[in-house]
């Protein structure tokens, strides 16, 4: 996943969370016409994705994602995960994607640390579903926190479940902020890193990066 450094120290937020669902089911976990991340190897997405600064776009160019046959295998669940060709700038490069047997949830694993976490989570009641918190600096704690939303939302066509990772500051500056979309039997959707410029004070709160699906070959 294209994480920032900040974000990166929250990757193992939802790790309880992971091993209380142990994947039992193969590599294809939540397979079938519904599944929030079709898993069969040759999935292919196309997404068109788009970086920017604090004031303009920098750029854009197309992604192809393509699920391999590649898989991990979570040493302390037994979890299964699907490798993600997604390089060398797509979001999902070096990830490993696992279907809760439930269809609930989405996890994640990041090569070369794998670290599970919750991708996105399905909640009947809109609400938080993972925390974290950076303590190196004790003067300044920085928290994270992961939200969850019940009803799904309309997106390019798509309909779409939504998680937010916010992760803020001691005074409460949001210093970056993660959008990811969902749609069962599709897959990611949409993808949005916001961050805060705070270079000189300015705090300036902009879109850094997003991938949007723009067409899928799924098996």
């Amino acid at each position: 996943m294209r994480r920032s450094f900040i974000l990166s120290l929250f990757a193992a937020v939802a790790v309880l969370s992971v091993a209380c669902h142990k994947n039992t089911s193969g590599p294809n976990p939540g397979y079938g016409p519904n599944s929030l991340f079709p898993l069969t190897a040759g999935d292919t997405w196309y997404f068109t994705d788009s970086v920017f600064t604090d004031s303009s776009s920098a750029g854009g160019y197309l992604d192809t994602m393509v699920a391999t046959k590649n898989t991990w295998t979570d040493p302390g669940t037994g979890t299964i995960f699907l490798g993600l060709q997604d390089g060398p700038y797509g979001w999902f490069d070096s990830s490993y994607v696992a279907v809760d047997p439930s269809n609930y949830a989405v996890y994640e694993a990041d090569a070369p640390d794998y670290n599970p976490y919750i991708l996105l989570q399905t909640v009947n009641q809109d609400g938080v579903v993972g925390t974290g918190g950076d303590y190196s600096n004790p003067a300044c704690v920085i928290g994270s926190a992961q939200y969850a939303y019940a009803a799904p939302v309309s997106l390019y066509g798509y309909q779409c479940y939504k998680n937010v990772e916010v992760v803020k500051d001691c005074n409460n500056v949001v210093l970056e902020q993660v959008n990811t979309y969902l749609s069962p039997g599709v897959g990611p959707v949409r993808m949005e890193d916001w961050r805060t410029d705070t270079t000189g004070g300015k705090n300036i709160f902009y879109e850094y990066y997003s991938a949007t699906l723009t067409g899928k070959s799924l098996k």
